[in-house]
């Protein structure tokens, strides 16, 4: 007996892709990103710490193969 391998659409792919080499990062804050892809246009949401951390963000999204445009919706925690 066969079993079925479910549809991952290439986006839900991205996604999956984005977040692990989000959560790879040693900054618990990416971990915490959330992350929404529609057609090779990723998006990043969230709070993080330091300006630093926002700048990791949005250059491990942009190494991932695959992300077309990055839309950046990150902010810095003021605290």
């Amino acid at each position: 007996m066969e079993t079925a391998i479910p549809y991952v659409s290439p986006d839900q792919d991205l996604q999956r892709r984005v977040i692990s080499f989000l959560a790879a990062r040693y900054l618990p804050s990416l971990r915490q990103l959330q992350v929404e892809v529609h057609q090779g246009t990723v998006t990043i949401r969230g709070c993080v710490a330091s300006f630093y951390e926002k700048q990791v963000a949005i250059h491990s999204c942009q190494r991932v193969a695959g992300v077309r445009n990055l839309v950046d919706a990150v902010d810095v925690s003021r605290s």
